[in-house]
């Protein structure tokens, strides 16, 4: 269970490799976010950081380019850390909150229901 948080900026690239839906290098990630914003270094150093947390893994190597997988959703993400969702992460919603806590096992079928009338009544 991953126990720590990340940066605003190890964020950043947590939510490209998110948005890559398939195995992404740290050239990928650096072109992406913009050659100018951060060096290339830099960003290695953030993959570097997310890997050692257990946010990421490598699954394969792309022409002297290791390749990297997120090993948990942005909703796994929320759930664990609490997100951000309170202080505006981009992206997250409460939907993708309780999709994760259901996931996990932590909504009881009394919780599913509550919910369901709430829902109801606020429509």
């Amino acid at each position: 269970m991953i126990i720590k948080d990340v940066s605003a900026a190890e964020l950043e690239v947590m939510t490209m490799i998110w948005n890559a839906d398939k195995p992404i290098t740290i050239k990928d990630i650096w072109q992406a976010i913009g050659e100018n914003k951060w060096t290339y270094q830099t960003v290695q150093t953030f993959v570097n950081r997310l890997y050692m947390k257990g946010f990421i893994e490598m699954v394969g190597k792309r022409v002297r380019s290791f390749e990297y997988v997120p090993c948990v959703t942005r909703a796994e993400y929320l759930a664990l850390t609490k997100g951000q969702l309170f202080t505006g992460e981009p992206g997250a919603s409460v939907a993708d909150l309780l999709k994760a806590f259901y996931a996990n096992g932590n909504v009881s079928k009394k919780d599913i229901e509550e919910i369901a009338e709430w829902v109801e009544k606020v429509k």
